[in-house]
Parts: C-alpha cells; structure tokens; sequence
C-alpha cells in the first residue's frame, strides 16, 4: 500500500503538469557565461554509480553484436508533431537495424506514469520508453543498465551532451538511468501586437523581475482591466525563481532528502508572486486556462515551454516574440520535458534498446527532433549545424531558447517529487487567494513534504 501511495503521488503530479515535469531541485550547471551568483552553487559533479547494472559487469559495447531479429515493445508519451518525428524515426531504425518495434502511445504524462508504474508492478512493462520522470521507473528500481553502457564509450557521447540534461536523467544523484531526448525550458513569451499598441518597447527586454513588474505596471495602465502576465505551469516556474533568488528546494546528503524552501529567501519569492496578484498583473488560481487567454490575444505575457515556439509559430493572430526569463539575483531556470529509459532486464534486448537510443539520441537525429518540436537538441555540437544557424536566423525565439542553455539545471528525481510540486501548487493557490502569509504557507507545504519522507523511510 505504501508503495502504491508513492506511485499514485507521482502520477497525480504528472498529470497535471500535462507536457513537462519539473519537480525539485539540487544543483544547475554554471557556465561560464553566467553571471557570479549571489550564492555560488555546488559544483557538478559526475554522479556515482548506482546499482550493478548486469549483476557487475559492464555490459559489452553493443556494435560488436548483431541485434536483427530483436523485438522490442516501446511506449511514448508525445503525441502531434512530437509523436509523429518520434515514430518515423523509430521506423527508419526498424528497417536500418532489422529490428521489429512494437510502438505504442500511451497518453500523455500521468496516463504513461499510470501505466508504466502498473505493468511493473505485474512485471509486464515495455521494454524502452519515451516518459517524463523516467529515473523513478529504473533508477528507483535500481536499475543503472544506462550509466554501464555509457562507460563503454559505445554510441552516445557524453561530452557533447550539455551538463545539465545529463543531470535530469540521474536519480538521487545516483548513476545514470535514462538519456535525455525532448528537453525544454520555460520562455517568456508576448504579444508583439499588443505591446506595439501600447507603445511598449521591448527593443531593450527587462532582465531581471523587477523591472518586468515595472513594465507590466505600465502596460496595465495602457491595456485597461486585461490581465498582463501568466503563466501555465505555476510550479515550474516558481522553482526557477526560487533558484534565481539562491535557495535550493532540496537538501540531498547521501540520499537523506530534506525540503527546504521555507527560508528568507524564498519567502521573498512568495511575496514578489503575490504581488504580482495584488497588483493586478496576474489572475489568482487560472494558470490552466492561461495559454488559451494568451492565444486568444487577450495576455500579453506568459511564461511556458520551449516546445511551444514550434506549435504556436505561425498559429496566431498576433505577432508572436519571446524574450529570456527576468531573474531575481542570478540567471537559472529548471529544466523539464521527456527522456529514454530501458525498463528491460533482459541482456539481448538491452543491447538492442541501447542501440535503439543511441540512434534516436544521435546529433543528426535529436536535432531533427528539436528543431521539428521546440525542444532543445540536446548536443553542444548541435548549435554549430546549419539546419540549426539557419533556425535561428529564421526565427529569433529559437535563439532565446538556445541562449538559455547557458544557465540551466536539472532537478533531483526522487520518491515523494510528485508530491513536492502537488504540495508547491497548492501553495500557490493559496498565496493568490490571500489564505495564509508567504512564510505560512511555504512552510506548511515544507511540513507537509517532510512528514511523507518520513512515513516512507
């Protein structure tokens, strides 16, 4: 029963975040681009290896033996055009490698989440799936096969994967357990129409929140009773923000994690986003209807995935621009979106999931896929290629995505994150509708967090 608690925590969480998970957090990648932070962040490190992943030994690279005649049973959770890139080219690598794959969509992220959690439970999951939170169905299960393969240096090269997407794809600062495929961040996008109607120039965009409050103020005033700024997943970005103002959502020591986003800090976070309500720039309690305001042309602002630049680009009535998220005391921002995971045990069919996610996670490829979706390549050598030049020369919001790269980091996966943001959006709601003070109710979800942790040790 416990277990399924965990589980059903989880999948909650997914399914109302619709697109991108992102729960908690430990550390962000710091380039060197970035501004000094105002607290310098812990330095990243190459997570240790988890669990043997076949029975201690490092599985053989996967070129030396053939994998025809293979099947494999895959689930994923993208659909439209992301489905649509993610099929053909699963069945371009069919037809190349003679393997047959039994490609099934599975819903989006709670559905998926439902039914993987399921069919491990009666030992009848896929052998690879396309997910969000993927390390919670194989590095909490002990399974590390990903972080062996990767050592052998066969078909998926590290070190021209940004840092930080690596970083998404490990559990509890364990080894490896997934490779990251359909990653984004949040985007600050508006309404070019709008603003140029209201003589708002952007030409010099804010850089950091207040001087996005300033600007929102002045825009109010030009818009009438509208609402300015939104925001469709309230979650998500709260916990940049927190990040942006240095406080860390989690303290994780040796696997013993610890909420702790109660601090001054993020009290001040709190109080700046119910300003935003009591200020009249930011509707209370409708970030679900959001993107459909924003896209009727009746917002000016929301902040929301990457992955919207190619599925709203060219869609609406407006001019459509994006800007770089403002910040507090440092640029940083949470990453999020899907990733691939081998929940096989079986040697052979291993070898030919490795194979299968070596070729979808290749530069050619993912970068296919990116630049066909919205998400980010996932190589540092992708912003060198042409096709991607050429992308953002055609259209400035790629830039913006891409330059966000620079700052980004990766959550801590870990068992009780479904309900970490379940417990971080209520908050919010709460906080918009004036039920409690900031310190109040961050540290009631803190508790509320804790005691779960707790109940599951």
């Amino acid at each position: 029963m416990k277990n399924m608690k965990k589980i059903l925590c989880v999948i909650l969480s997914l399914a109302m975040l619709a697109g991108t998970l992102s729960a908690c957090v430990s550390q962000y990648v710091s380039k060197e681009t970035t501004p000094a932070p105002t607290q310098a962040p812990p330095a990243t490190q190459p997570p240790a290896t988890g669990g043997d992943a076949t029975q201690g030994e490092t599985p053989a690279p996967t070129e030396e033996v053939s994998i025809a005649g293979t099947t494999l049973d895959v689930w994923y959770a993208v659909s439209g055009t992301s489905g649509e890139l993610f099929t053909a080219q699963s069945e371009k690598f069919a037809k190349e490698f003679d393997v047959k794959l039994n490609l099934s969509y599975t819903g989006g992220s709670g559905d998926t989440a439902t039914k993987v959690a399921a069919a491990q439970l009666n030992d009848t999951a896929p052998d690879v799936a396309l997910m969000y939170a993927g390390p919670l169905y194989t590095g909490g299960k002990d399974n590390y096969d990903i972080d062996a393969l990767i050592k052998t240096g066969s078909g998926f090269d590290i070190n021209d994967v940004f840092e930080g997407m690596m970083d998404y794809c490990v559990y509890m600062g364990q080894g490896y357990c997934a490779v990251p495929y359909g990653i984004s961040t949040q985007v600050l996008y508006y309404n070019k129409d709008l603003l140029k109607n209201a003589g708002v120039d952007m030409t010099n965009p804010p850089k950091t929140w207040d001087e996005f409050k300033t600007l929102l103020k002045d825009l109010k005033g030009k818009v009438g009773g509208n609402m300015v700024f939104d925001t469709s997943d309230q979650a998500w970005l709260f916990k940049s923000m927190l990040m942006q103002n240095g406080c860390e959502i989690i303290d994780n020591k040796d696997g013993e994690i610890t909420p702790i986003f109660n601090n001054a800090q993020a009290v001040a976070v709190a109080d700046f986003w119910h300003s935003l309500v009591t200020d009249g720039l930011m509707a209370a309690g409708e970030h679900g209807n959001a993107e459909s305001t924003f896209l009727s042309g009746n917002l000016a602002f929301i902040a929301a995935s990457s992955n919207r630049i190619s599925r709203w680009n060219g869609t609406t009535t407006f001019e459509l621009g994006a800007i770089e998220m403002p910040y507090f005391t440092q640029p940083s921002l949470a990453l999020g979106g899907n990733v691939l995971v081998i929940l096989t045990r079986d040697e052979a069919k291993v070898r030919a999931a490795w194979k299968y996610l070596c070729y979808l996670t290749n530069v050619e490829n993912n970068t296919a896929f990116a630049l066909g979706t919205g998400y980010l390549p996932i190589h540092k050598s992708a912003l060198e290629m042409d096709s991607v030049k050429k992308a953002i020369e055609e259209n400035e919001m790629y830039g913006v995505a891409f330059k966000q790269l620079d700052y980004t980091w990766a959550y801590t996966h870990f068992e009780q994150m479904g309900t970490m943001d379940t417990e971080i959006r209520s908050m919010l709601n709460k906080l918009e509708k004036n039920r409690g003070t900031s310190e109040e109710l961050l540290t009631s979800a803190v508790n509320a967090l804790q005691k779960e942790i707790d109940a599951d040790k």
